[in-house]
């Protein structure tokens, strides 16, 4: 971050800039403060570019893509105005550094934190690609180290999996030290491209350097299409994955899905040697790409200016890390070959089906009633869907609920209830007709979550303390106050004697990192679980009240004895930390959703893992489970396309 030069705008919109983030291939980023005193980074197009078509429609692709990706994976798009002078984007402003810094500054990374990056960037990739987009950019500084894990930004080269070539044939778009062979080549650029990518950025986050890095971009293309990586310093299965997504051919590397369901089965392929014809064909390339002044025909910029952002910089920096947009002479501009995915081990189960609905972008809580016959979820987009789930139909939308953050059927199924998280409200509505019956103002803040009484009389609502409403009315009964410590889940035994409350660690103060036990009609604490080192984000009840599953932050699943109020048993979870829990109807099996867009079965006597659910685009947020336990249906947070998916188990 540097002050702001003299000459730059103090504020674009409604933005006040304060200071400079960096520079990307098409203008300026700023550190900036919306009217409501949020801080953003404003991307602004370079006056030099703002007047050129070309431009404005590549700034419109990035606005576009990056508003379809969103969620936890990229910084959400606040506003934007393309057709401005000049044209600027603004976005949630994540505080971190880039990946390229940490390393310049740290060192490599160690193995471990290696593996933590790999599967949140494939996961970040899996969000991007779910949306029918590649990336075409992933570089060390398009990927901000957040304290909740690793961000991929910068959309300016993105394109639709399914369009045609975004430039004139045979340009190439990206940066060449991190660009996959059949992009250099200026062919089409599919998923297996951004996995390439991927290798190289691991390759970097591990040893300090990329695996093709040479003195001159001319050298460094000659490394990507002809020479083995070098990755020297790595060994054992992190060395085996990397070199996996490294690949020359795109069938070759693994999906994005492997590398998060199942890395292990990750396997380095053998050395590569290339024809006779082939190897002609990089000698053409290397003699193209010293055409940097040939004049740009399409969304590419134009000379050396607009390839090296901050004229000056030395051949090498700029061979290693700066975007390109150059004509080649090689490859036919045909799509690669889809690559057909490795077979998946034993004990993944896809999934069998998805709800969607017109106009749903973003779905995360899901609530089933208690025939299992409908299925309700919301999110962001303001608006409850209401299926049939034995149909698939939608049968009801309910509109201006808010930001919905909590959801619950009533037992009977006649009643739902939801939070507005950014009204601070609790809502009741009737579910057969969607009208609304209660609207409770809730404080500051909504609701986390909800959960109805046995007897359907009560709701139990949690954030930032504990409340219990009278299911009629919406008035409050009792309240538990935790000191703000913020509340994530809530959960009743069957009997309805005893709630479950799952505090976080925000503010790091007690009783955080705990599950709260308290009594099912006045809300006194009756005992409190200890053992969770980070935010509780889940609770579960057994059937027979016995057990009490928690989840967390931590990585970890803990079942309690709840008489005993002390764990029999604790599942590390590692990268697939679960963030929701249910018990089956039969108490033998506990589900989770996971960050690792899986949701997993646990035996809930021995805790073996026996299944891992897969197919869902996102970290799985919310599951709900049909009466019988053969329907698990989850959401994740900020899924583009709105859907619900749904495994048979």
């Amino acid at each position: 971050m540097e002050p702001l030069n003299p000459g730059d705008p103090r504020q674009i919109g409604p933005y006040l800039l304060e200071a400079r983030l960096g520079a990307g291939g098409m203008g300026q980023v700023f550190l900036g403060v919306s009217p409501g005193a949020r801080r953003v980074a404003v991307k602004v197009i370079r006056a030099e570019h703002a007047e050129d078509d070309r431009f404005r429609q590549r700034f419109a692709r990035e606005v576009e893509a990056a508003r379809r990706v969103g969620g936890f994976h990229t910084a959400q798009v606040v506003d934007a105005d393309p057709d401005a002078t000049p044209p600027w984007l603004v976005t949630a402003f994540i505080p971190g550094p880039s990946l390229q810094q940490v390393v310049a500054d740290q060192g490599p990374l160690d193995p471990e934190a290696v593996r933590a990056l790999a599967a949140g960037l494939a996961e970040g990739l899996a969000a991007i690609h779910a949306c029918g987009l590649v990336h075409r950019d992933l570089k060390p500084g398009n990927v901000i180290m957040a304290s909740d894990g690793p961000r991929i930004i910068d959309f300016g080269i993105a394109r639709a999996t399914d369009a045609t070539v975004m430039t004139s044939h045979n340009v190439v778009v990206g940066t060449y030290a991190y660009m996959a062979p059949e992009q250099v080549l200026g062919q089409a650029s599919g998923t297996p491209g951004d996995v390439f990518s991927l290798g190289c950025v691991l390759a970097y986050a591990a040893t300090g350097h990329g695996p093709f890095d040479a003195t001159s971009i001319p050298a460094i293309v000659h490394r990507v299409l002809n020479e083995e990586p070098d990755l020297s310093g790595l060994s054992g299965d992190l060395r085996g994955l990397i070199a996996a997504c490294l690949a020359k051919e795109p069938g070759a590397r693994p999906t994005v899905d492997t590398l998060i369901t199942a890395p292990e089965s990750v396997v380095a392929p053998a050395p590569r040697i290339l024809p006779p014809d082939e190897a002609t064909q990089a000698n053409a390339t290397l003699i193209a790409t010293r055409r940097q002044d040939a004049p740009a025909v399409a969304a590419a910029p134009v000379g050396r200016r607009a390839l090296l952002i901050g004229a000056g910089a030395a051949v090498t920096a700029a061979a290693v890390g700066v975007p390109a947009a150059i004509f080649l002479t090689g490859g036919d501009g045909k799509a690669a070959a889809k690559p057909t995915p490795p077979p998946r081990p034993n004990g993944l189960i896809p999934s069998t089906g998805s709800l969607t609905a017109k106009d749903v972008k973003n779905l995360g809580e899901v609530a089933l009633s208690g025939d299992g016959l409908t299925l309700a979820a919301g999110g962001l987009d303001g608006t409850i869907t209401v299926w049939n789930l034995a149909t698939g139909k939608v049968v009801r939308t309910i509109d201006r609920t808010g930001w919905v953050s909590a959801l619950a059927f009533s037992p009977d199924g006649r009643f739902l209830a939801s939070s507005a998280s950014s009204q601070g409200v609790l809502l009741i509505w009737d579910a057969a007709t969607g009208r609304i019956l209660v609207n409770q103002r809730t404080g500051q803040f909504g609701l986390n979550a909800v959960a109805y009484s046995p007897d359907g009389r009560t709701i139990a609502g949690v954030n930032p303390g504990a409340r219990l409403f009278d299911a009629a009315t919406g008035r409050a009964r009792a309240t538990f106050d935790l000191g703000h410590s913020g509340v994530n889940a809530v959960a009743y035994s069957r009997d309805g004697r005893l709630i479950a409350v799952g505090v976080d660690s925000f503010h790091k103060k007690p009783p955080g990192k705990t599950v709260q036990l308290l009594d099912g009609r006045s809300l006194r604490r009756v005992g409190q679980l200890i053992g969770h080192t980070e935010s509780v984000t889940g609770v579960a009840f057994s059937p027979d009240g016995r057990r009490l599953a928690s989840c967390g932050a931590d990585e970890t699943v803990r079942i309690w004895d709840v008489a005993a109020r002390r764990p029999v048993r604790v599942l590390k979870t590692g990268q697939a930390s679960a963030r929701d829990l249910k018990f089956t109807p039969d108490g033998a099996s506990l589900i989770g959703a996971c960050a690792d867009r899986t949701v997993r079965i646990w035996n809930a006597a021995t805790g073996a893992l026996t299944a891992t659910l897969v197919g869902h685009a996102q970290a799985v947020e919310r599951i709900a489970l049909t009466p019988d336990g053969r329907t698990v249906a989850g959401v994740g947070g900020g899924k583009s396309d709105g859907s619900v998916t749904l495994w048979k188990v």
